[in-house]
């Protein structure tokens, strides 16, 4: 059969195979750069963790070492004042009524 200039080809309808590949591949990139968004994003937020967790392990030693020593400080104290005390007591008049 035989195509004149009088008949035309019956025209297809939709979207020509052209602009379903490109707009396929509009897509892909958008998934694409949409995943490597959410990667990146995932590695900042697990990043932040670690750094928020060294920190707070940093924080931990510190307070730790600091109540070691404010401990200490209460036995010295305590020691102290019990060195005081019974000096007093040894000093107090016995068998002294009002």
């Amino acid at each position: 059969m035989k195509v004149t200039c009088d008949e035309e080809k019956p025209r297809r309808k939709g979207p020509s195979n052209f602009s379903l590949s490109i707009g396929g591949l509009i897509g892909i990139a958008g998934l694409l750069g949409s995943g490597i968004a959410t990667y990146s994003s995932v590695q900042n937020d697990i990043a932040a963790l670690k750094r928020g967790e060294v920190y707070q392990e940093r924080t931990n030693d510190r307070l730790t070492a600091e109540i070691k020593s404010v401990r200490l400080e209460q036995r010295e104290t305590m020691k102290e004042f019990n060195e005081k005390l019974d000096r007093v007591i040894e000093q107090w008049p016995h068998g002294r009524r009002r």
